[in-house]
């Protein structure tokens, strides 16, 4: 436990970020068990929140606020990380669970029908479908032209069946998706070297 570990001096622990969730009660948990770590919060937080989060004796050190400081309706975006320095990882939050690695979507078709989609990893061949994503951004630098991706982007949609890109009530059809064996023995690795 990582408790355990911080208070025997075998790790040290500068501070615990909270996101999501029961702030109020998870940072009240964090103090019990983590007595001398900082305590930092954030997720769509304003003055408001905040306010509401310190009458209600909420532990917790310092603020993050950023989606809410725009003028206008924001659009909130999240990315997870995946992997630190060649190393899976991945989110096991309760309802939160994150998928490890870097991947990739593989559209598997039947003729000129999408049968389904296959999620891999990056590393995997596309024996079986086409792969969906690329590189746009890299280090700063951008790949290929607007034009180009507009064109890729047009393509993929014709591809899909008219059920599945209609927005009209009972319209809709969600494609399969498939994960694939190798991705799924990551998982399961990264989850044991998690509990471990």
């Amino acid at each position: 436990m990582l408790a355990k570990r911080v208070r025997s001096g075998e790790m040290e622990l500068a501070g615990v970020r909270l996101d999501s969730g029961d702030l109020v009660g998870l940072s009240q948990q964090v103090r019990s068990l983590l007595p001398g770590v900082g305590i930092f919060a954030s997720g769509d937080l304003d003055e408001w929140e905040i306010a509401k989060l310190k009458a209600a004796d909420a532990c917790i050190d310092g603020y993050g606020m950023g989606t809410r400081l725009v003028t206008g309706t924001p659009v909130n975006g999240v990315y997870k990380l995946v992997e630190i320095d060649g190393i899976p990882v991945m989110k096991q939050s309760t309802g939160k669970l994150t998928y490890p690695g870097r991947k990739q979507i593989f559209r598997c078709f039947a003729g000129k029908n999408v049968l389904y989609d296959r999620l891999g990893l990056v590393t995997e061949t596309a024996d079986e479908g086409q792969p969906l994503l690329q590189l746009v951004v890299k280090q700063g630098n951008g790949y290929n032209s607007q034009n180009l991706w507009q064109k890729f982007v047009n393509v993929r949609l014709l591809q899909l069946p008219v059920c599945q890109i209609k927005l009209e009530s009972g319209q809709s059809h969600t494609a399969t998706t498939e994960i694939s064996p190798t991705f799924r023995k990551l998982t399961e690795q990264t989850q044991q070297r998690h509990t471990a």
